[in-house]
């Protein structure tokens, strides 16, 4: 009997449940998971913007975000990013969290990248940075994340051909790349990519009676000045990139990359000179990389391995008449290993805890320089606290060293930032940050060990140092309208000041530690999506006022950094129609002392580019046209050096798969 009434109790039970189960209410218990914000901010650049661009390469990319290049001409010639009036090996380039600047000379051949095997770009300004992949930012760090997996399958090839209405050579320049992303296998995936450049760089200048550079629109201040050719400043170069990633369960992965550049280049003196030069460049980047998402579920495990070869062979033939001697070797090895943990979160994401390592040896053979070994590295760790409210804090702490022969330099470099962050009305969001950084730049070989020219390196150079601190507003997702009408817009300003010592000098025929510089400005940037992404508006710049602090030194103390403009921006707008993407452009660029002392300038410049790019045909064929420098502005961005004006490109892009 019971057994009966058992069955028939449950049989109720079952009826009940399906009659009422539409109308049932179940409450679940609310979960709230606290992430910290990011004080470190980051202007991100994705691969679909680089293909909208066009971008011949990252030298023109880093310039349309508003960032000062110092550049000595067109396509493949030296280019150097300025950042809060800060260059060189000051300014950070890390490839998938390898940091790649030369050890030699500190800079990294912002030409050796391919941008069409680029997955994205980030870039920081300033020495706040919470990623624990290296440590050794003064002015800024340019993150490079290189393609690796793609579930489709997808061969592309673009060719481009370049004019500078030069009637002597109408087509001067030609670009072919050629990509490919795809799986192998179910958990293998491939990405190769290639390109293949010639630059003639023939492009008119302009100079006046006194065989001076013009300045101005089509060289309008002097209206009686020649025009002339640019000469011995072709570029022949390629590039070649693979990646072979393979998954082996529960998302652990391996990768081997290989990013190879080769640079055939005639180097220009400037427009006075006879100087010619000859610049052989071979660049290897080979890696292998482990990741482990989850070991013990506490933490997941990044470990990299690679190998750097630099390999730069120069000839100049005014260096023979000065020195006897016209060729230069310079064959740099370095092996590098870098390792990353990320914690898992605990208290609910509010606190993240990550650390990194990087070690490398690095063998130098140099004409100049000699035979030198180097090993360095860092130990940084980043702690992220998300506390009551909307309050986060960041605590970055990296200790590094670097030991040149017998000579051994360490520096321990803190950070600290806070940030608020609080919708303030909807989703748009309002945040506040505030950081206060050590600056550490530890000399580069070249400043150690040059020989040459009638100048030597200084052995017994120390570090330099600073300190710095940012300010930031930041307001994200205000939005106007609602539909075909909704419009989303960005905001961030930051302020910044710096001040910086013991700055490693070039004088009296070797490097000293005599400088020092106070510096105060503003970054600022808006981006814009208005008409349900229709019509999009991007500005970014910086405002800086900088002096030297160097009393011993009547004449430079007071004085703004040479080199240095007050005031880089870029605006850029794109109307995106069903047929075709028209986006315009321009960058400024203010005016620039030539020395220390404040005798003498370079003019502003303004450079205004149009890029139209055509609807895909049958989804195959995209073509694309470029106009840079519409008003054939002639500038300078180096004293001297002539760089180019007005250029046609006329492309498209081809996708087999």
């Amino acid at each position: 009997m019971k057994h009966n009434l058992f069955i028939l109790f449950l049989l109720i039970n079952i009826f009940t449940f399906f009659s009422f189960a539409d109308e049932a209410e179940i409450t679940l218990p609310e979960v709230t998971t606290y992430i910290p914000a990011s004080v470190e901010q980051k202007l991100v650049i994705t691969k679909e913007d680089i293909e909208a661009a066009h971008y011949e390469g990252l030298p023109e990319l880093v310039e349309r975000c508003g960032i000062q290049m110092l550049s000595y001409g067109a396509y493949g010639l030296e280019s150097k990013a300025s950042v809060r009036g800060f260059t060189d090996e000051t300014v950070r380039v890390v490839i998938d969290g390898i940091c790649v600047n030369n050890a030699q000379y500190g800079t990294f051949d912002l030409s050796a990248i391919n941008l069409s095997a680029v997955e994205k770009i980030e870039i920081v300004r300033g020495a706040f940075t919470e990623g624990v992949e290296d440590e050794g930012s003064v002015g800024g760090v340019i993150y490079i994340t290189m393609k690796k997996v793609d579930l489709k399958n997808t061969l592309t090839a673009d060719v481009s051909a370049k004019t500078f209405f030069n009637f002597e050579r109408p087509l001067d320049s030609v670009f072919q790349k050629l990509g490919y992303e795809g799986r192998l296998g179910e958990n293998t995936f491939l990405t190769a990519g290639g390109s293949l450049n010639y630059a003639g760089n023939r492009y008119l200048y302009k100079m006046d009676k006194n065989y001076c550079l013009c300045d101005g629109v089509f060289g309008a201040y002097d209206k009686k000045g020649i025009w002339k050719n640019e000469e011995n400043s072709a570029v022949i170069d390629g590039h070649a990139s693979s990646f072979l990633t393979q998954y082996f369960g529960d998302g652990n992965s391996f990768s081997v990359g290989e990013i190879f550049y080769g640079g055939h280049k005639n180097i220009p003196g400037s427009a006075n000179s006879n100087d010619q030069g000859l610049q052989r460049d071979y660049n290897n980047n080979l890696s292998f990389s482990v990741w482990t998402p989850a070991i013990a579920d506490f933490f997941n495990m990044k470990n990299s391995v690679v190998w750097l070869f630099n390999n730069r062979y120069y000839k100049n033939h005014l260096h023979k008449s000065m020195s006897g001697s016209e060729n230069s070797h310079h064959v740099i090895n370095t092996i590098k290993y870098t390792g990353t943990v990320d914690f898992l979160p605990l208290a609910g994401g509010r606190i993240r805890h990550s650390a990194g390592l990087s070690a490398d040896v690095t063998k130098l053979d140099s004409t100049n320089d000699g035979h030198h070994f180097q090993a360095s590295g860092v130990l940084k760790e980043t702690t992220k606290l998300a506390v009551a409210g909307d309050w986060s804090f960041s605590f970055p702490m990296a200790g590094k060293f670097c030991i040149n022969d017998t000579k051994t330099n360490f520096a321990f470099v803190p950070k600290a930032g806070v940030a608020w962050k609080h919708n303030i009305f909807g989703d748009t969001a309002l945040q506040i940050t505030a950081d206060v950084y050590r600056m550490v730049q530890f000399p580069n070989m070249d400043d150690l060990f040059w020989d040459g020219a009638g100048y030597h390196g200084n052995p017994n150079l120390t570090p330099e140092y600073g300190w710095g601190g940012d300010l930031g507003v930041l307001i994200k997702n205000i939005r106007l309208g609602q539909g075909k009408r909704n419009s989303v817009l960005n905001f961030g300003l930051t302020v910044f000041s710096d001040y910086y010592k013991d700055k490693i000098k070039w004088e009296g025929g070797t490097a000293q530690n005599i400088a020092s510089a106070f510096y105060l400005g503003v970054d600022f940037n808006l981006n814009a999506d208005f008409f349900a992404g229709f019509w999009t508006v991007d500005i970014n710049g910086e405002y800086l006022y900088n002096r030297l602090l160097d009393k011993d030194n009547k004449y430079t103390y007071g004085k703004q950094i040479m080199w240095t403009p007050d005031f880089v921006c870029n605006f850029s707008t794109a109307l995106n129609f069903e047929l075709a993407k028209i986006s315009l452009s321009a960058t400024y660029t203010g005016r620039r002392y030539t020395d220390n002392s404040n005798l003498y300038f370079l003019k502003p410049y303004l450079l205004m580019n149009l890029a139209v790019e055509m609807a895909p045909i049958k989804e195959r064929f995209t073509p694309y046209l470029k106009v840079d420098n519409l008003l054939n502005w002639q500038y300078q961005s180096v004293e001297g050096y002539a760089m180019p004006g007005i250029s046609l490109t006329l492309g498209g892009r081809i996708k087999f798969l």
